[in-house]
């Protein structure tokens, strides 16, 4: 303890010596980094741009060096920082709800990035298993060879479906040449087996025809050798080149479609952006109900522990603290599921199971000690309690998940 009050007093002496002598905001002269007639702080506004980025943190988060600090006694001695405050000793480490606010920020900024991305695989892994596994094995054998090139829509879509189906040679047999967007049509090489179990011929869409005839008088103008000589290789002009008309505009070529029981692409598009709206409605309301879980842990804290007799508060910076672990530990389950490239293959395996059961061990190892800790009861009693409260906390909290999210899609339902 005196080694941490030491370094305390060195961090403080650190910042003693203001750039200037007096406020700058109302005149005072500073005995210190603050002034004590307006709270105002001694800022350098010389200094460079690094150094007002680190002083955000250090003033909105105090994120200075105490934030090693705090990390280190909360993981190595659980139950200590929620003494600690408890007995007042405050400005030594990182105030518990600036911490949890920041840990809070930056993991659900980042889980909703990569979430929305493999939402999207979801949807696509989902679709794809229309896609047989007699395919899938033929397509992965030495066998399989790009025999036959056709035009078909959505041509990116289904080598990602095949993809999230397991088939690990989508390089070398399909080739993509799209003339618009994703959902326009494509000229793609490809097997003949996919072809002739996969796909089925459909209509040529008449904006598609224009915009093939309108790439082939481009191709056959003036302008061929100006871009020959620019170096210019348009994909769209390359796949509209192989498609054959008639002298009155009409169409030759065969088309074809891929997902027979979703071929509008209007019905794609409400589809994902369902799911991004989704995604979104998460992102902005998951946070707060995550804090809105702390009172109720904290309440449960009490209401086990009310022998204690200690203020609701002191239970409330212990939840806190257990929430703030809680959140930095999550992203160990969820590794396998964000990081897998395919998302099938992110369920299969036994990596997410080892990967949960060390999440779940270690959380309920780490509640166990930091109670006996702050509430200085019996090993067995109070793990007789980390489990009642571990279950009876999860219970509620799906309870009130399930019950927010059916709210959430019952409205988006009603947009949609």
């Amino acid at each position: 303890m005196r080694l941490i009050e030491l370094k305390r007093l060195q961090r403080i002496r650190k910042k003693t010596v203001p750039g200037y002598t007096y406020c700058k905001n109302c005149g005072t002269k500073l005995e210190g980094m603050y002034c004590h007639c307006c709270g105002q702080y001694a800022l350098d506004i010389y200094q460079p741009f690094w150094k007002y980025f680190k002083q955000y943190f250090e003033n909105v988060y105090q994120f200075d060096s105490k934030i090693w600090q705090t990390l280190w006694f909360m993981f190595t001695r659980p139950g200590f920082l929620t003494n600690e405050f408890n007995a007042g000793k405050i400005n030594s480490y990182v105030h518990p709800f600036r911490l949890y606010m920041c840990i809070s920020v930056v993991f659900f900024t980042l889980f909703f990035m990569l979430a929305s991305d493999k939402a999207n695989q979801a949807l696509q892994a989902v679709e794809s298993l229309s896609i047989s596994d007699e395919v899938v094995q033929q397509l992965n054998s030495r066998s399989a060879l790009p025999d036959t090139s056709i035009y078909l829509y959505q041509g990116p879509k289904l080598v990602q479906a095949l993809q999230e189906r397991g088939v690990t040679r989508t390089d070398e047999l399909f080739k993509v040449q799209r003339l618009d967007d994703r959902f326009s049509l494509s000229y793609v090489r490809m097997p003949k087996l996919v072809a002739d179990s996969c796909l089925r011929e459909s209509t040529l869409r008449e904006k598609d025809l224009k915009n093939i005839l309108n790439l082939q008088k481009v191709k056959t103008s003036q302008l061929d050798s100006l871009l020959q000589e620019k170096g210019i290789k348009s994909e769209s002009m390359q796949a509209a080149l192989h498609f054959q008309t008639d002298s009155a505009g009409n169409a030759l070529t065969p088309v074809y479609e891929w997902n027979p029981d979703n071929p509008d692409e209007a019905e794609q598009l409400r589809r994902e952006s369902f799911l991004n709206q989704l995604i979104g409605s998460l992102s902005k309301w998951t946070p707060l109900y995550m804090m809105f879980l702390l009172p109720l842990f904290a309440w449960l804290l009490q209401g086990l522990f009310r022998k204690s007799r200690y203020p609701y508060m002191w239970h409330f910076v212990h939840a806190i603290h257990l929430n703030t672990v809680f959140l930095i530990l999550l992203p160990i389950p969820l590794i396998p599921l964000l990081t897998e490239k395919n998302f099938l293959d992110s369920f299969r395996g036994d990596m997410p199971i080892y990967m949960q059961t060390i999440f779940l061990i270690g959380m309920f190892i780490y509640t166990y000690i930091s109670l006996h800790t702050v509430y200085h009861r019996g090993w067995v009693r109070t793990f007789l309690k980390t489990v009642g409260l571990l279950s009876l906390f999860t219970f509620l909290s799906l309870v009130i998940a399930g019950i927010l999210l059916i709210v959430l899609l019952s409205s988006l339902s009603e947009e949609f």
